[in-house]
């Protein structure tokens, strides 16, 4: 089953393609600020999944409706799974296929007001955040005995601004109130999809293992040995070059990588 044969609607979030090659998730549970329950994140993984595998979309997209994106898991759900003798399972991917996401294609974060909790940490592991700049951010775990240990342990973000985040460097741009973060997300993720998405894809991969590699050596060298070339393989390697010879603009192909 592809993405675009999926139903657009479900219990606590939408499904939907704002522009070519792109695809959307919507939290929708504003009555409950876009928590999310442990079923919720098992089928927004699943989105994420088959985003990975549909050559025909480039570029992902998480948002959320009403006053918040996201305050992280349903607490109330924990406490059941709690008094049950359940311990929260912390592995991968984590809540709603993000904090612990590794992946193939860059994923934006819309973030429309309040952020906490697990929402943050989804965030932190997006690959560009776009933020309202009346949006704000916490990570309150230890007020009720947690910790945030799926994404941004080390982050100090005790109730800070969006504007103080950009002026860190988290956040990408920040969007002006009134204006709607959905479309300028989807906006931005035309521009990317005007590249190549080869290169889109080992660029991003670039940049991931220059994080998580033991040196900038051990870095470029798998990204020289592994995915360089990959992308010299692929039809877009060539056209590229092509197009920029003709002075025309490039002609790209789905991604095979």
């Amino acid at each position: 089953m592809t993405l675009r044969s999926r139903p657009s609607t479900y219990e606590h979030f939408l499904l939907s393609f704002p522009c070519e090659r792109v695809v959307q998730v919507t939290l929708n549970r504003p009555e409950k600020l876009n928590s999310i329950t442990k079923e919720t994140s098992s089928k927004i993984a699943e989105i994420w999944d088959l985003f990975d595998q549909d050559e025909s979309l480039w570029v992902g997209i998480i948002t959320g409706s009403g006053r918040a994106f996201c305050t992280g898991a349903d607490l109330g759900e924990w406490n059941e799974m709690v008094r049950s003798g359940v311990v929260n399972d912390m592995s991968p991917p984590g809540l709603a296929g993000l904090p612990r996401r590794s992946g193939k294609k860059p994923i934006i974060a819309a973030v429309n007001g309040i952020c906490m909790g697990g929402g943050f940490e989804m965030v932190a592991n997006c690959d560009l955040v776009i933020a309202s700049s009346t949006a704000t951010f916490a990570l309150p775990e230890t007020k009720r005995g947690i910790v945030a240990v799926a994404g941004c342990p080390s982050i100090d973000a005790y109730y800070r601004p969006a504007t103080t985040l950009y002026d860190w460097g988290l956040i990408t741009r920040l969007i002006d109130p009134g204006t709607n973060i959905a479309q300028a997300a989807a906006k931005l993720a035309g521009q990317i999809c005007q590249n190549s998405p080869d290169a889109t894809i080992v660029g991003r991969q670039g940049v991931r293992l220059s994080w998580e590699a033991g040196s900038a050596e051990d870095a470029v060298t798998t990204l020289a040995k592994d995915w360089y070339p990959r992308l010299c393989a692929g039809e877009n390697f060539a056209e590229g070059i092509r197009a920029f010879v003709e002075k025309r603009s490039p002609n790209w192909v789905n991604s095979k990588l």
